[in-house]
């Protein structure tokens, strides 16, 4: 007989307290999120933390792959970001740009943070905007 995977069970916070973690975890990210915010309010455009790095900054868990949204197309945001480090389009026709953030002082790090930026539904593009009320979320797949 096996035994039961085990899993550690956070305590429990209560909202302050989860709060306070959250700040730290944030603060700790900061020199990339202030970065990526700086660009986009100066074209224009706004950015959101997103996701599971919101969870995680709640947890205080938050590690250097952070997802964030924005009214930004993705051509746009390829532009606001291509000068920060290596970019990654593999999710564009989705919406979706990555940036991998290496400037001087990170650059000895193994993994430099990274961020996914994906375009809010408002602002996509028709050819990969679905719907809301139908299940095509993507180019090329079929409601059932």
């Amino acid at each position: 007989m096996s035994a039961a995977p085990r899993f550690r069970r956070a305590a429990t916070l209560t909202v302050p307290e989860a709060a306070r973690v959250a700040v730290r975890e944030l603060l700790r990210v900061a020199p990339l999120t202030d970065t990526l915010a700086a660009r986009f309010r100066a074209g224009g455009h706004q950015l959101f933390l997103v996701g599971g790095s919101v969870r995680d900054a709640l947890l205080g868990r938050l590690g250097g792959d952070l997802d964030f949204t924005t009214d930004a197309r993705p051509e746009e945001t390829l532009r606001l970001v291509r000068t920060l480090g290596a970019t990654w389009t593999t999710g564009m026709d989705f919406g979706t740009v990555g940036v991998a953030v290496g400037t001087g002082d990170q650059a000895h790090r193994r993994s430099p943070p990274s961020a996914a930026i994906g375009t809010t539904r408002r602002a996509a593009s028709p050819r990969w905007r679905s719907d809301p009320r139908s299940t095509e979320t993507c180019p090329g797949a079929t409601s059932p």
